[in-house]
This record gives structure tokens, sequence and C-alpha cells, in this order.
């Protein structure tokens, strides 16, 4: 795991702004918060700067919304420490590159295998499940009270368990139920966090499935399984922007589904990629050829041109990593 004591990372500055990636998750979110309420604690000057909306079942984290695009516009960018939080390159930032540049002093938060360690700091570790767990660790060397503040423990909690899909995936580690049995004994209240995380879908999400179901198509003897959503599909069902990730975690969970692609026009012919995998095919190196990144089993990228090219693109991606899988089991 970690190679340092993070006890006194942010003692010297005064005045930071965190920013999360864009098309947030519980992972940047909640460990965004986490830091938030930690720089708080210790006397610091710190905003939470974002433009995208959050998503519904993680809004409940956004206490007193410190999350805020509007808040930070009178500041002096160039008297702040900027912290990226869960982004592993610097078009996770999109338009607030601009804060990144003009800040004295940049750290970068996080986990993913293809961070490009682009600050002036790299607090990157890829043998743990998420940033959240960098965060508590962070916390945790600089004798944070868990205790005192329950938003941190749903905070902490909700970026580990989003990010491993519920202990689910092979990211889990034993570090990480330690992790959580901490928080717990802290005063976490799991049975409350998980309600809201995972026992509040929206409709629209339902309705979003919906659309995304009368998409698929399976590739290769079913082992791939492909969907999308339009613009236009999107505007027939009044349905504004919604996380991706359920949608392909539920097409990876489909039997016999080795990957799965979730496609989602996100502007005129530009479309949001995530993909997924089961077992042995390594996801992450197919979202590199499209300027993307991520994790063995989980990544993503973003792709221009028609709906029928981004997919034609992507199966032959995805054909050209089974067979160079099958090739190295021989």
């Amino acid at each position: 795991m970690k190679n340092k004591n993070y006890g006194n990372l942010f003692n010297a500055d005064k005045t930071y702004i965190v920013l999360p990636h864009i098309f947030p998750d519980g992972d940047t979110i909640g460990s965004s918060i986490a830091l938030y309420n930690f720089l708080k604690t210790i006397s610091k000057d710190v905003y939470i700067v974002l433009n995208d909306d959050i998503p519904k079942e993680i809004e409940f984290l956004n206490q007193n919304n410190i999350i805020s695009s509007e808040k930070f516009k009178s500041l002096n960018i160039k008297d702040y420490t900027v912290i990226t939080i869960d982004s592993s390159d610097l078009t996770r930032i999109a338009d607030r590159m601009f804060v990144f540049d003009e800040a004295s002093y940049k750290y970068n938060i996080d986990h993913h295998i293809t961070n490009e360690n682009f600050a002036d700091e790299n607090l990157v570790d890829t043998d743990v499940s998420s940033t959240g767990e960098i965060i508590f660790e962070i916390l945790k060397d600089s004798n944070y009270n868990f205790s005192e503040n329950i938003g941190t423990l749903n905070a902490l909690y909700s970026a580990i368990s989003t990010d491993t899909g519920s202990f689910k995936y092979s990211n889990t580690t034993s570090s990480t139920h330690r992790i959580v049995a901490e928080l717990i004994e802290d005063g976490l209240d799991v049975n409350y966090v998980n309600v809201e995380l995972y026992q509040n879908t929206p409709l629209s999400k339902i309705e979003t499935l919906n659309l995304m179901l009368e998409s698929l198509l399976f590739k290769f003897d079913n082992k791939v399984a492909i969907s999308s959503i339009t613009i236009d599909r999107m505007k027939t069902k009044n349905l504004k922007e919604v996380s991706s990730d359920g949608m392909v975690e539920f097409l990876r969970n489909i039997e016999g589904v080795e990957v799965a692609v979730f496609l989602r026009e996100i502007e005129k012919k530009i479309y949001k990629v995530s993909l997924r995998s089961k077992h042995d095919i390594n996801v992450s190196k197919i979202a590199l050829k499209f300027g993307g990144g991520g994790h063995v089993k989980a990544a993503g990228c973003k792709i221009s041109g028609t709906l029928s090219e981004v997919t034609f693109k992507l199966i032959e991606e995805i054909r050209n990593e089974i067979e160079s899988e099958s090739e190295s089991e021989v």
C-alpha cells in the first residue's frame, strides 16, 4: 500500500481548491467531501469546485451544498493550492483547467493505473480499491477524529463501496475491509448509507435502463454486450444525464458476458464510453487506444463519430484484445 506517512501533508498551505472529476461518481465526490471536512478541522480555507450535476444517489453527501461552481469565483486562484481527486489525467478537469493552471501548487490524489502524474506532488497508489482509501490514510495519519463527523464517515464509505461494486470487485482487499471496519467502529451507519446509495433508484434511471435494453446487442458468441443511448432517444423520454455506471454494470452481470460496453451520447456525435470486464480482458488497454484510461476491469473514454462508427471502432479493439488474450494463454 502506501510507502509514506501523510501526517503533515497539508500543514504548510492555508488555502485549497479541491477538484473532483467530471461525470462525478461516488469515489470522487466522497473523497472530496471527506478531504474538505478534514481541511476545515485544521482551519484551512477550502472550496470544492464542480460544474457537473451530482448523481441523485450521492446527493445526500453534499451537506450544506459545500460543492459549488460559484463560491470560488471571487478568489485569487494564484493564492490557492489545488487538489485533483480521482483523476487519471487532466482531461478529467475539463472546464476547470484554468483553476489548475493558475494555482500556486498542485496535488494529484488518485488510484488509477493509467495516472499521468501531472501535478507537483502525485499521491497515486494503484494498489488500493479507491481514492477513498488514500483519503482515509491521509486523515488517519493526521490524527483526524472520524467519530466527530458522520458526514466524513458517510463520504468515505460511499467512496469505497461504490468503487468496489459494494465490495464485489477484485480490487477489494483485506485492507479495504479493515478500513470499513474502522469506519463502523467510529460510528458509521452502514444501513443508512447503503439505502441512500443502492435502494433509492430514481425512476429516470429505470427509464434509461429500458432505453438501454432496446439497443442491446451481443458479439463474439455473446461474450461482449454493447448498448447505447443517444441524445435524441433521451429527449423522447425527457431524460436528463444519468450515471452510466449502473448501466454498464447491468450488462456485465449478464450470464456469459465477459466484456460490457455502454455508450452515452453527451454531445452530438461525441460518446462517453464505459467499459467493464469480468475476468481476463484488460479494458484499460482498449480505453487507452481512444485517449481514455482506468483500471483493468473498469475503464472509460470519449470517442467522436456516428453511433455506428463508434460501435465499429470499439468492436475492432475488443476483438484485438480478445485475440491477444487468447494468444497469451497458448
